[in-house]
């Protein structure tokens, strides 16, 4: 395990020395440093912070998660920037952050994961204190012992014709609409589409789509994971659009799911996360298993009309819909949800 150096800005002269000894060589080692554009912010300024690493060719490096690994500390936006070397390859990850807290906070240390030829390695970066700077003059004095101002003088009664009058435009206006919607008959909206056929649709147009044919893997897999959410959401009753990964494989604890959707949930959202945040591209037979693994699970849960049978072997009425798992249709209970980036 490494750590990397604090640099406000540039390298210090240990980081330099060590990047001279990665270029010198035979075998690259790894090197990670930090740096930051200042350290003193106010509530809700963005401030540029980079992690640098030089590691051997052929290295996968996996960031750590901006939704929970930061802290306190909100994250924009970030970028990689990659440039390839002759025996090593330089990462710079680049990230926009800021702080609605007025308090003083702290960029945690974080862990990059490497992977060369089957063994793991991990990089760490070193906690970085930020001071919160108040946005008040160092003059402000304290307002409360003033008193209120006097009156003096009969006040003027013509403001209470015109809030009459304003209050009775308004009292007929809305009298009006209300009216006009209570004679006018509409026909009721069209029911919604049944969370199935929805993604059934969703997943045939992104085969037309083609992404991947295109080299689009990573847009590939967000839509994907849009679509495979969007069902969990309907289909279960529950927010999963605005989950995390944590959150969702949280929730299928809570809601009770059978060992194996859980599995393919967790499986699923744990595997795109790198492809999607991380842009790295996954072997064919995995590409494959994305799409192959959503669509095992809607065909699982997929609602399955039931009905009463009478004495003659007709089937009258429709009762409630239950899943092909057996499992009840009635909506889990949602975990409890953490703060969002």
């Amino acid at each position: 395990m490494h750590k990397g150096n604090d640099i406000v800005p540039g390298f210090s002269l240990k980081a330099a020395l060590m990047l001279a000894m990665v270029s010198a060589a035979a075998v690259p080692a790894s090197l990670l440093t930090t740096s930051i554009g200042t350290r003193k912010l106010s509530v809700g300024d963005r401030v540029r912070f980079t992690v640098s690493a030089i590691v051997g060719k052929g290295t996968t490096i996996t960031p750590p998660a901006t939704e929970s690994n930061f802290g306190t500390i909100v994250v924009k936006e970030w970028n990689l920037h990659k440039t390839e070397r002759g025996k090593s390859d330089s990462c710079a990850y680049e990230y926009i952050i800021t702080s609605y807290t007025p308090d003083p906070c702290t960029i945690p240390e974080l862990s990059f994961i490497l992977e060369t030829g089957g063994a793991v390695d991990t990089l760490r970066t070193e906690a970085i204190p930020l001071q919160i700077i108040s946005v008040l003059p160092s003059d402000t004095v304290d307002i409360m012992g003033l008193k209120p101002p006097l009156s003096a003088g009969k006040a003027p009664m013509w403001w209470l014709w015109l809030i009459g009058t304003l209050a009775l435009a308004g009292f007929v206006t809305f009298g009006g609409i209300w009216l006009n919607r209570r004679l006018r008959k509409t026909p009721p909206p069209p029911p919604p589409v049944p969370p199935y056929e929805e993604a059934i649709e969703a997943l045939s147009n992104l085969g037309v789509k083609k992404y991947l044919q295109r080299g689009l893997v990573r847009e590939y897999v967000f839509e994907l994971s849009e679509i495979f959410k969007r069902y969990i959401g309907r289909r279960f009753k529950c927010n999963a659009v605005e989950f995390t990964t944590e959150e969702l494989v949280a929730w299928t604890g809570a809601a009770d799911l059978p060992k194996k959707l859980r599995a393919a949930i967790e499986w699923f959202f744990r595997t795109t996360d790198p492809v999607k945040f991380a842009r790295q591209i996954p072997d064919t037979p995995t590409l494959e298993r994305f799409e192959r693994e959503v669509r095992d699970f809607l065909e699982v849960t997929k609602p399955v009309e039931q009905g009463t049978q009478t004495p003659d072997g007709t089937i009258t009425g429709a009762a409630d819909l239950q899943p092909a798992t057996g499992q009840p249709a009635a909506a889990p209970a949602q975990p409890e949800k953490g703060a969002r980036t």
